[in-house]
C-alpha cells in the first residue's frame, strides 16, 4: 500500500470520525438545553447562573455535568475536522511532489539526488546507483531513494 493510499484510507476513518462526533456534539447541545429550564436560547439570565428560589443540588449538578459534556462533545468535534483538514492537506503535498524516476531515467542519468543532495554517478546496478563522494571511496543509494536525476 502506498503513502498516498494510506492517508486517503486514513481521511476515510476522519471523515466518519468527524461527522461523528458532529452529530455527538449535537445530541449534547439538545442534552444541556433539555437540562437548562426554558432552554438556552431566550433564556433568563438568572436560570443559567443558578439563581432559583428553592436550592437544589443534584440538579445543579446534573445541569452543569450536561454543560460539560457539550463543551467536551464540541472539543472533541473541532480536533476531529482539524484532523481531517490536516490529513487532506498532507495528501495535497503529496501531490504536489515531483514523480519518482524510472530505472529507464536512472541509466541515462550523470547525477542523482537523494535526500543528501545531488551526487555524481559513477555506475548504475540493479538495485542501487554507486556516486562519488569526496573522499577515496563511493557510496550506494537505493533507487527507491533516488528523487531525481540529470543527464
Amino acid at each position: 500500500m502506498t503513502a498516498r493510499e494510506q492517508l486517503v484510507e486514513r481521511i476515510e476513518k476522519a471523515t466518519i470520525e468527524a461527522e461523528r462526533t458532529a452529530k455527538v456534539a449535537d445530541e449534547m447541545r439538545a442534552r444541556s438545553e433539555a437540562a437548562t429550564p426554558g432552554g438556552l436560547t431566550g433564556y433568563d439570565t438568572a436560570i443559567l447562573s443558578g439563581i432559583r428560589r428553592k436550592p437544589n443540588p443534584k440538579r445543579d449538578e446534573a445541569r452543569r455535568n450536561a454543560y460539560t459534556r457539550e463543551a467536551d462533545a464540541y472539543h472533541a468535534s473541532v480536533q476531529a475536522e482539524e484532523d481531517l483538514e490536516y490529513l487532506e492537506a498532507a495528501v495535497a503535498r503529496l501531490d504536489a511532489l515531483p514523480p519518482k524516476p524510472t530505472p529507464e531515467q536512472i541509466k541515462g542519468a550523470t547525477a542523482v539526488r537523494d535526500r543528501f543532495g545531488w551526487h555524481r554517478v559513477v555506475r548504475v546496478n540493479a538495485k542501487s546507483v554507486t556516486v562519488e563522494t569526496p573522499y577515496s571511496w563511493t557510496e550506494r543509494i537505493a533507487l527507491k531513494d533516488i528523487l531525481e536525476t540529470k543527464s
